[in-house]
């Protein structure tokens, strides 16, 4: 039987997901290999060799006459400028933070995302929430609470992370433009200051290069890898309802978990594992749910 375009649309959301947070998992293990670039460095390489890949994929794709017309818009650059810096904060805080002692926090920051883009859906978009939804928001936040008791943290750095993208991603859906075309467009606003901090590290004298060999190899591999997991990231927010893209965002910190213990060796402690499984179950809870929906209506167009 035929696969009806709204299934086919999810599907193609999951997909879309799950390529975007095994990236963002695998980003930490990838950065360590970039010492000792500092974070305002990092971000700065991103956004340039962002769009140095960003014209790639629009050749790729002929889509130039898109990013062309973006330009020519006053309403889509007037939105352009209010979604560039709202994701520039959140690409910088992500390099800034684990060199500036926020780590704690920065976690804190993706734990409470999937809630509040979840909620964003059902009282901004006005999705209906199945009881197995509820149950999963119900589960990360008990998880939230297990973290918040351990680990006795809450900053702005929190509050920037879990509060800026939802904004980010009501103004993404209120565009026509393309994924991949806006993408490059928001790295344009930015480069300007990704140019400044260069200059500013260059002036300080600061290390602009990886110490290992390859370096400026392993710059590009970064602003690459973030472009991908950006376009999918960002793909997957438009084809599949707020509510499910919000809880999904919880297979990230899971991966990340994994990650830490298996590659780079960190200590997870018991109260971390007791959050990291409520984290787990709301997945679990998100995914059974998106599956029997899924049977309910192809069964119904049958």
């Amino acid at each position: 039987m035929p696969i009806s375009p709204t299934v086919k649309q999810e599907l193609q959301g999951y997909a879309l997901m799950l390529g975007s947070i095994l990236i963002f998992s695998l980003l930490p293990y990838y950065l360590q290999f970039l010492a000792p670039v500092d974070g305002n460095t990092l971000f700065a390489f991103r956004v340039l060799s962002q769009i140095g890949f960003g014209f790639i994929f629009l050749a790729v794709a002929r889509k130039f006459a898109d990013l062309k017309a973006i330009f020519s818009q006053p309403k889509v650059l007037l939105l352009m400028c209010i979604t560039s810096p709202l994701i520039a904060l959140q690409w910088w805080i992500f390099f800034w933070g684990p060199v500036n002692g926020e780590t704690i926090n920065i976690a804190m920051g993706y734990f409470l995302l999937p809630i509040t883009i979840s909620l964003t859906g059902r009282f901004y978009f006005k999705e209906s929430m199945s009881p197995l939804l509820w149950a999963a928001v119900g589960a990360a936040l008990i998880g939230v609470c297990v973290e918040l008791y351990t680990s006795h943290s809450f900053s702005w750095v929190t509050l920037l992370i879990c509060l800026g993208y939802p904004p980010y991603f009501i103004l993404r859906r209120k565009s026509r433009v393309s994924t991949i075309s806006n993408f490059v467009a928001e790295n344009i606003f930015i480069a300007p200051v990704a140019l400044f901090l260069l200059y500013i590290a260059n002036q300080q004298q600061l290390p602009l290069l990886p110490s290992l060999d390859w370096g400026v190899l392993l710059i590009l591999g970064s602003g690459f890898l973030g472009a991908i997991a950006m376009i999918f990231f960002v793909s997957a927010s438009t084809r599949l309802r707020f509510t499910v893209f919000g809880m999904l965002n919880y297979g990230e910190p899971i991966l990340m978990m994994l990650v830490a213990i298996l590659l780079l060796n960190e200590f997870i402690s018991p109260q971390q594992l007791w959050s990291y499984a409520f984290f787990g179950i709301a997945v679990l809870l998100v995914i059974s749910e998106s599956i029997q929906r899924i049977t309910i209506n192809r069964k119904i167009e049958f």
